[in-house]
């Protein structure tokens, strides 16, 4: 017997229609008829939700037939949430929905459904419904919470790790998210649930543009162009309202979650008047069931309690037209007055996460800064049976929801808006700067080993920003957190993001008269240094000049501290090409540090090479090569001959030898520096592969064919083993490669070789004016091709000698 004769055997035995099981199996007719003859056999899932219909078990059910139990399906899964242990009716929405994303011709656009209504109509309930009822159907199921620019990011991620892709891996957030894109745009059959959006911009910038898969969003806007088809929710129906409710109030007896409560029964006319009171919103008959169920009341009690305080405590804002309606603050309210009588501690708690960020709190943001709470909140947060206690109370009336495996709290945004709402000034203001002391506390210095801990704090430090008044706050941990917050935010790339936090972060400063001024400095190096990375010259430098005379003033003008803001001047300076204005500064610099630190220090190698780099830029070869040896020696000295330090340096000297035509001194440096980096990095490290390239471009200027083609193709095989043979820059090298074996390159074939990989298709470039062009876009561009034109040859990437512009530091210069 095959599976199809099985299948229909068993719903024949039970005078049921395809359409009655499909509908019971919450799928489609043609699913059931395509099981039945044979032309697919349903996944493990449905395989189990076959058996447990009819009442088998799975080996009794696929006895005798032509098939095995499946093992679990491979489901690409990220949805965060569990199925609603007492989630109700729904069923005509539900099925309207399947039928839409999934029922839909071949030749039609791919199916886009947004969940539309206010907040609290359930749906994102309706949309983990689907997704769990429905899961195997789709051979992925992803969630994103879009209600934010970091949760949509962070959701990104989290399906980047799912499907393993390698770009799960790196810092800057743009590859990851052009990953995740190309999947959804070449796989098939998944789901992707946009919970929360706000936004449709920004959701859009994480879409591919063409994709074959199904789209469900849920959001309280109604105008959504021609990203979706818009299906409004409504509120339940009265009998679905009252099943709820009896459900989550434990009062329900004999009757599935799932079914209908007949009206017309006496248990129920309570129940009934309260849910027409609540006007059948979700959110606020769950609330009201938490309640009945935490104080033990009845619902006539609840009803009459409802009643009697409702024109006292209850701010009334337009019914169904507020975003915050009655019924849900009428709940809270009653739920907060219970929790505080029974548990003092667990109604600070909450008071606390009301002007926290609603979604994933993470835990140990409490205990990390736990004295700005108050000795009650502090005893609290410090024992975790005590804690574990006061999440219990909240949890029992739906205030708080607690994930264990991310060890993060939320609360619905209706909650924490009532309780934000219901605050006096005054009571708002404390709690405000106790948060603020708290996240500071939590909050890393945004070093590279610390960025997981930021991210996971980041969205309450954005929320600290909504708490502070600039024109009268005098609080520094409010400075302090978003000069880290704001670091961090720029060394991820997020620029416009960082802004706002830097700028806060100065003028806060500024306004604490008794501040010491030095504390100032950083503030506006960092910022400074946001503008040069935004291209803003002209406000970085003004801020640097700020920050020099700051240190003037409190150092002097000959101290070390002095000269690392002088340093990061000279840099601006170089980067913009104003190389007669870095000069001077270089050489004060110089002059500061061999009086204070000795002319063998370390420091002062590093301004030699910064200051010969100066030099290579300009085409001065033979100033520049008098700084690379006197750096040189100080290198071996102070760190030895085999120093990766050293092999940068002797990487450099070797540059300016090959630019000054001195090929055999360059490749015995170059032959020494690939010594050093195989004997401390290792064959495979593609700073090996750099120097391999660097070697065999010498060797191809000698007419030494054979061995350069050699070193070209050991270096291409690194590059493509650590970042694919797709990647940009293995193409372009590989381009940059069949060009130069065995060609002594003029310039126009040099010219030619630019244009080709020049991005833009309408841009030309002359060599004699790229200085005015991005440098590190043409530096890539013109990967190793030799060119003796002295402003031509600063393009060359592997031979470049460049900086790494660690600001508030010395500069160092970087591979």
């Amino acid at each position: 017997m095959s599976f199809g004769q099985r299948l229909r055997e068993e719903r024949q035995r039970r005078r049921l229609t395809q359409e009655e099981l499909a509908e019971a199996l919450g799928g489609s007719r043609r699913t059931i008829t395509r099981w039945e003859q044979d032309l697919a056999i349903p996944r493990s899932f449905a395989q189990q939700q076959l058996s447990s219909f009819f009442g088998l078990s799975l080996e009794e059910f696929l006895k005798e037939l032509e098939i095995q139990p499946s093992a679990p399906s491979p489901l690409l899964w990220t949805v965060p949430y569990p199925r609603h242990p007492f989630f109700t009716g729904r069923e005509e929405i539900l099925q309207t929905l399947n039928h839409k994303l999934t029922a839909h011709p071949s030749s039609a656009p791919p199916p886009a459904v947004a969940l539309c209504g206010l907040g609290g109509i359930g749906k994102t309930q309706v949309a983990i419904e689907y997704a769990h009822r429905h899961a195997w159907q789709y051979r992925a199921v992803f969630w994103l919470a879009a209600e934010t620019a970091e949760s949509l990011m962070r959701s990104v991620q989290s399906i980047a790790e799912q499907v393993q892709l390698p770009e799960r891996q790196v810092a800057e957030q743009a590859q990851v998210v052009g990953a995740v894109q190309r999947w959804l745009a070449t796989e098939k059959d998944w789901l992707l649930i946009a919970d929360n959006v706000e936004d449709f911009d920004r959701l859009e910038t994480i879409l591919p543009s063409r994709h074959q898969g199904a789209l469900l969003l849920t959001t309280r806007q109604q105008a959504l162009g021609l990203l979706a088809e818009a299906m409004e929710l409504p509120p339940m129906s009265p009998q679905e309202a009252v099943s709820l409710l009896l459900a989550r109030a434990s009062l329900r007896s004999g009757t599935a979650p799932s079914e209908a409560v007949p009206l017309e029964t006496s248990a129920t006319v309570g129940a009934s008047e309260l849910v027409t009171l609540l006007e059948g919103l979700p959110l606020a008959i769950d609330q009201a069931g938490a309640y009945i169920e935490e104080t033990g009341c009845r619902v006539a009690d609840y009803l009459e309690r409802y009643r009697r305080q409702r024109k006292q405590i209850l701010a009334r804002r337009g019914g169904h037209a507020g975003t915050h309606p009655a019924s849900v603050s009428t709940t809270l309210r009653l739920s907060v007055y219970h929790i505080g009588r029974q548990h003092p501690a667990a109604g600070e708690l909450l008071q606390l996460c009301a002007l926290l960020h609603p979604e994933a709190i993470p835990e140990e943001l409490f205990r990390a800064g736990a004295s700005p709470l108050g000795p009650a909140l502090e005893a609290l947060v410090a024992n975790p049976y005590q804690f574990d206690l006061a999440l219990a109370a909240l949890r029992s009336a739906s205030l708080v929801t607690r994930s264990p495996e991310t060890k993060t709290l939320s609360l619905h945004r209706l909650v924490q808006a009532v309780l934000a709402d219901q605050m006096e000034p005054d009571q708002r203001r404390l709690w405000s700067e106790c948060i603020v002391r708290l996240v500071n506390a939590a909050f890393p210095d945004g070093t590279f080993e610390t960025w997981a801990q930021c991210e996971r704090l980041l969205a309450q430090a954005l929320a600290c920003f909504s708490l502070i008044e600039p024109s009268s706050s005098t609080l520094a941990e409010a400075a302090e957190l978003f000069f880290k917050a704001g670091g961090y935010l720029m060394a991820r790339g997020r620029y416009q993001e960082a802004e706002p936090l830097l700028e806060q972060a100065m003028t806060l400063g500024e306004q604490q008269h008794d501040l010491d001024q030095t504390v100032l400095i950083p503030r506006l190096q960092r910022r400074a240094q946001l503008f040069w990375r935004q291209g803003k010259y002209a406000d970085a430098e003004s801020l640097l000049h700020r920050a020099l005379r700051l240190k003037e003033l409190h150092f002097g003008p000959n101290h070390l501290e002095t000269a690392q803001t002088l340093n990061n001047l000279a840099l601006l300076y170089w980067a913009q090409g104003k190389y007669d204005a870095a000069e001077p500064l270089y050489q004060q610099i110089l002059g500061i540090e061999e009086q204070q630190l000795g002319p063998t220090h370390l420091e002062i190698a590093t301004t030699l090479i910064n200051l010969a780099n100066l030099y290579w830029s300009q085409g001065r070869y033979d100033a520049a090569e008098v700084l690379y040896v006197r750096a040189l020696r100080i290198r071996e000295q102070q760190l030895g001959p085999e120093h990766p330090d050293t092999a940068l340096t002797l990487n450099n000297l070797a540059a300016t030898y090959r630019e000054q035509g001195k090929d055999q001194q360059a490749e015995q440096l170059y032959s020494q520096v690939l010594r050093i980096r195989e004997q401390q990095l290792g064959s495979e490290h593609p700073d090996t592969a750099l120097t391999l390239n660097n070697l065999a471009n010498v060797y191809r200027d000698q007419e030494k064919y054979e061995q350069a083609l050699s070193l070209y193709q050991q270096a291409r095989r690194i590059r493509e083993q650590h970042l694919g043979p797709t990647h940009p820059g293995s193409l372009k090298r590989l381009a940059a490669w069949q060009m130069r074996i065995g060609i002594k390159a003029s310039t126009n074939k040099q010219k030619h070789c630019i244009n080709k990989h020049w991005p833009f298709s309408n841009s030309s470039w002359d060599p004699t004016t790229h200085i005015l062009l991005s440098r590190s876009t043409i530096w890539h561009l013109c990967i190793g091709i030799k060119a003796r034109a002295s402003k031509l040859s600063h393009c060359i990437n592997e031979h470049r000698p460049s900086v790494n512009n660690a600001w508030g530091q010395t500069i160092q210069e970087r591979k």
